[in-house]
């Protein structure tokens, strides 16, 4: 009996470790498409048991709880192999998001304690230490981090906050920044970290320097005019 009730107690705390929630694709008000890093695409959506459905979920605990979490399958999330896995998944690509835009992700619900409401952060630097609050346009149904959805693709979206800058360098890629979004389940919390790039940085700087080259184009005309002015007046006085 004393087994018996040892097993139901072990198999009850090994249901609470698994993950429930999987942010499977993010796309970039500018454009760009990419995932939660951890992601696997070969993860059967279909089903709610702990193997093989929830094993590319992120869950924000153990030594990358305060950063982007682990997965059951993958262990701590890396946020530099991570970030290459995702882009490599995607095509090379991630998704581009402006100061004042959106970003607009499609969570994967794998049963119960994967519900909402869920909070999204942003961390400028791209590496999770300096996460700061974002506003979810879109939030996931639930109460408590619970709901009845089970294997179902569900609309997430959080505004990117005025003024914002990304100054993260991560898996040889510039101006990255991270976005977390999380519910907050005791199990949990359940949700997944998200690379993005801030467009409008990199057409920034490329104008910037398209503008310094047009403007040092721009000099050479008036230059070759005033040297022709010049050796007419020369030849003037010759004469």
């Amino acid at each position: 009996m004393l087994f018996q009730s040892s097993m139901v107690a072990l198999f009850a705390a090994s249901t609470l470790v698994a993950g429930h929630g999987a942010i499977l694709k993010a796309v970039g008000d500018q454009g760009g498409v990419g995932a939660a890093i951890g992601v696997d695409p070969d993860t059967p959506r279909d089903g709610t048991r702990r193997n093989p459905f929830q094993q590319d979920s992120t869950r924000f605990k153990g030594d990358n709880a305060d950063t982007c979490g682990q997965t059951l399958g993958g262990g701590e999330n890396d946020i530099i192999a991570g970030t290459k896995a995702v882009m490599a998944m995607m095509g090379g690509t991630l998704p581009q998001i402006s100061a004042g835009g959106e970003i607009s992700m499609t969570l994967h619900q794998v049963n119960g304690d994967g519900g909402g409401p869920y909070t999204c952060q942003i961390d400028p630097a791209g590496d999770g230490s300096a996460f700061v609050d974002m506003k979810v346009t879109t939030q996931v149904a639930g109460t408590n981090s619970r709901s009845n959805a089970k294997a179902v693709d569900l609309p997430l979206k959080a505004a990117i906050p005025a003024g914002q800058t990304c100054s993260g360098n991560v898996a040889g890629m510039n101006n990255i920044c991270m976005v977390r979004c999380m519910n907050a389940a005791r199990a949990g919390p359940f949700g997944g970290c998200v690379p993005v790039q801030m467009a409008n940085a990199a057409v920034s700087n490329s104008a910037a320097v398209g503008n310094s080259t047009a403007a040092g184009n721009s000099t050479a005309p008036a230059k070759r005019f005033a040297q022709a002015v010049e050796t007419t007046e020369d030849e003037e006085d010759d004469e």
